[in-house]
C-alpha cells in the first residue's frame, strides 16, 4: 500500500491485474488436472509394460538356463559376444498443456550374428525372447522420462497456483480494499468540507442581506 496511490487509476488497475490473477489461477488449475490426469494415465502405461516385460524376462531367462545347461557356459558367452543390435530410433515430440516430451515413433533393429542354425532349440529360443525385450524396454524409457516430466512440471504448476492461492490474489484484494477505504474516506471528507464551505456561504449571505 506504501507504494501505491489511493485513486480511481489506481483501483482500476489493480481490479484489471486482480481479473487477469484470478483467470491465470483458474487456467493454472486447470492445467494441473489436466497433467495429473495424464501422470495417472502414465503410471498405468508403465505399470502394464513392466508386467509384461517382467513374464518376457522370465521366460528368456529360464530358456537361458537351459541352454546354458545343454550347450554349456563357455560356449553360450562366445556366443553372446558375437551377437550386436543396430538400433535406429525415430524421435518426435509430443505436446500436453504446453509441455513438452520425446516420443518414439518407430523402432527399428537390425541384429547381426547368430544364424540360428547348428545349435539347441533352448538357445534359439533365449536369443529370440531377449531381442524381443528391446523394444518394449525402450517404450519403457519413453514412458519413465514422460512420467518425470509430468512430475517436475505438477510440481511447478502447483507452486504458482498456490503462490497465487495463498499470496497475490489475497493480497491484491486487500490492498483493493485499503484503496476503495481510502477514497471513501477521501469521498467523506470532502463532502464535509464543502458542506462546511456551503453553510460558510450561508453565513455570509445572510449577514450581506
Amino acid at each position: 500500500m506504501a507504494n501505491i496511490k489511493p485513486t480511481r487509476m489506481e483501483l482500476l488497475k489493480l481490479k484489471h491485474k486482480l481479473k487477469l490473477a484470478k483467470k491465470g489461477h483458474k487456467l493454472l488449475k486447470q492445467k494441473n488436472d489436466v497433467l495429473i490426469l495424464e501422470f495417472f494415465e502414465t503410471l498405468k502405461s508403465i505399470k502394464k509394460l513392466r508386467e509384461e516385460l517382467g513374464g518376457k524376462l522370465s521366460r528368456a531367462q529360464n530358456s537361458l538356463i537351459h541352454a546354458i545347461a545343454i550347450e554349456g557356459e563357455q560356449n553360450i558367452e562366445r556366443i553372446s559376444s558375437s551377437l550386436s543390435s543396430d538400433t535406429c530410433l525415430e524421435i518426435s515430440k509430443r505436446s500436453i498443456m504446453d509441455v513438452e516430451f520425446p516420443e518414439i515413433k518407430d523402432i527399428k533393429v537390425k541384429h547381426n550374428g547368430y544364424g540360428y542354425y547348428g545349435y539347441t532349440i533352448e538357445l534359439d529360443n533365449a536369443v529370440l525372447l531377449y531381442r524381443e525385450l528391446l523394444k518394449p524396454l525402450l517404450k519403457l524409457s519413453e514412458k519413465q522420462l514422460m512420467l518425470n516430466y509430468l512430475a517436475q512440471e505438477i510440481k511447478k504448476t502447483k507452486r504458482r497456483v498456490n503462490s497465487l492461492e495463498c499470496l497475490i490474489i489475497p493480497s491484491m484484494e486487500c490492498t483493493k480494499k485499503l484503496i476503495m477505504f481510502k477514497l471513501e474516506e477521501i469521498e467523506r471528507e470532502s463532502f464535509i468540507r464543502l458542506k462546511k464551505i456551503k453553510e460558510f456561504l450561508n453565513k455570509e449571505d445572510e449577514t450581506s442581506a
